[in-house]
């Protein structure tokens, strides 16, 4: 009887230890598919009210401010030197972020600005 009880809690134990685990692996995937990055954070309160949610510079004020495109050739072409640049230093009539954003958020923001000139290539293919 003894050998049985302590079969049974070890099973038990086991099933209980998988079944964390899955839950765990499944509660970290969908937390990861909701988690926006820290660039698109940032993009969302500095750059959506000219460059759009898409990027495409097609609201008000940005098509006011001849706003870029930014699935554009022209911005991602740029290096990501340039790029950091002209979000520190403004250009044309984008105003300089420097001293409104840290030099993190600046790598973050290039990071999600990529992710347009990714985007529009998968909608070509």
């Amino acid at each position: 009887m003894n050998f049985r009880r302590v079969f049974s809690c070890r099973t038990i134990a086991r099933r209980t230890a998988i079944l964390a685990l899955v839950v765990c692996g499944w509660l970290t995937l969908l937390s990861a598919e909701t988690k926006t990055s820290a660039g698109e954070d940032i993009y969302k309160s500095h750059c959506v009210v000219c460059h759009g949610a898409d990027g495409t510079g097609k609201t008000t004020l940005g098509q006011q401010l001849k706003a870029s495109d930014l699935h554009g050739k022209e911005v991602q072409s740029l290096t990501d030197a340039q790029l950091k640049q002209v979000i520190s230093e403004g250009k044309n009539n984008m105003p300089a972020f420097r001293g409104q954003v840290t030099e993190a958020e600046i790598d973050d923001l290039v990071k999600y600005i990529r992710t347009f000139g990714t985007a529009k290539n998968k909608t070509k293919k």
